[in-house]
């Protein structure tokens, strides 16, 4: 009998204290309400701490970073654009107290995270064109300066410059950026989530895509611009060649044509002299002179390994008829009658 007593009374202490006990542990924070209404303040430090038992009630909430995963919105843009686009935030609860009061569940603040931070979203997408959606800064424009600034000589634009400065031109500029959006989606959320004992870090653009149905169209559109450009640029390279080579040829004429002119004064230089001592050598005998044009010219007309047959007595032959004479002159008996002969 006293055994069961005492089993009693231990057991009845140890239901006591473990219903008038309640543990915060790390990363969460605890709330007391009596008779659901809030009594005390919040506890955050891990330990362990008492209440009354079977009248107060305690609230556990988690005291971490929670990401939030917001849903493929089809968004128009400001700018005419239909695009899916999907976000991402941080929060975490800030006050319970609050929370407990006016949400009172996770779930309950899930919905109204939804509700909220997608409608923040759909709000700065629509109300900005897509590529402060999509691009943080003007980079290219950006890194251009930087350069120009940096030079220490002044920097000659080429056409290549100009014509990549237009087609910088040519595309959208950004007025806020991705960051300076996200960081206004966050602004317009976090006013309305601080009364419900919810603080957002954070909210986040992850994916922007196209719709499906124009998806295809505009990859086929930014390929030709592409193209376009491209072929811009080829031409101005085109051009560029040509001109490099223009000066290339105009310098190395002026670097061969002096020598060309030297060559051509040596070379006339040569060829006076060599006339020269001609008309000297032939000058000397002037029967020599028309016997060696003679034979010059026998040797240009008449082909080798070839038989001719023709007349004695035409004027191209008249060096063989003034030797054929001459022996005539010296022997007239030995000379026979004229007559057609053979000639090599």
């Amino acid at each position: 009998m006293w055994n069961l007593l005492f089993f009693l009374i231990v057991a009845t202490t140890a239901v006591v204290f473990r219903s008038g006990t309640f543990i915060v542990y790390e990363g969460s924070q605890v709330v007391i309400t009596q008779f659901g209404k809030l009594i005390g303040e919040t506890y955050e430090t891990p330990g362990m701490y008492f209440r009354v038992p079977l009248i107060q009630r305690a609230h556990y909430f988690d005291a971490r970073i929670q990401t939030w995963e917001g849903h493929v919105n089809y968004v128009p843009t400001k700018d005419k654009l239909y695009v899916a686009v999907e976000a991402v935030g941080h929060w975490r609860i800030s006050d319970p107290q609050k929370f407990i009061e006016t949400l009172g569940t996770a779930e309950a603040a899930r919905s109204r995270l939804d509700s909220i931070l997608n409608d923040a979203v759909k709000d700065m997408v629509s109300s900005h064109p897509l590529v402060d959606t999509v691009r943080n800064t003007n980079r290219v424009l950006e890194l251009r300066t930087d350069f120009e600034k940096s030079a220490r000589a002044p920097v000659k634009i080429s056409k290549a410059s100009q014509v990549t400065d237009d087609v910088v031109a040519e595309l959208e500029s950004v007025t806020i950026g991705r960051e300076h959006l996200t960081r206004k989606m966050l602004d317009s959320a976090a006013p309305t989530l601080e009364p419900l004992g919810i603080e957002v870090l954070n909210v986040l653009i992850k994916k922007v895509s196209y719709e499906p149905a124009v998806e295809q169209m505009v990859y086929e559109r930014m390929v030709s611009e592409r193209n376009r450009v491209a072929e811009r640029l080829r031409s101005i390279g085109r051009s560029e060649q040509e001109r490099i080579r223009g000066l290339t040829t105009r310098d190395a004429q002026e670097i061969i044509s002096p020598a060309v002119r030297e060559a051509e004064t040596i070379k006339g230089a040569a060829d006076a002299e060599a006339v020269r001592i001609y008309a000297e050598s032939f000058g000397k005998d002037a029967d020599f002179y028309n016997f060696w044009r003679s034979l010059l010219a026998y040797r240009n007309a008449l082909p080798e390994k070839t038989e001719m047959v023709g007349a004695m007595d035409s004027d191209f032959f008249r060096v063989l008829n003034q030797r054929h004479e001459k022996q005539a002159a010296a022997s007239p008996a030995a000379v026979p009658e004229p007559a057609p002969i053979l000639a090599p």
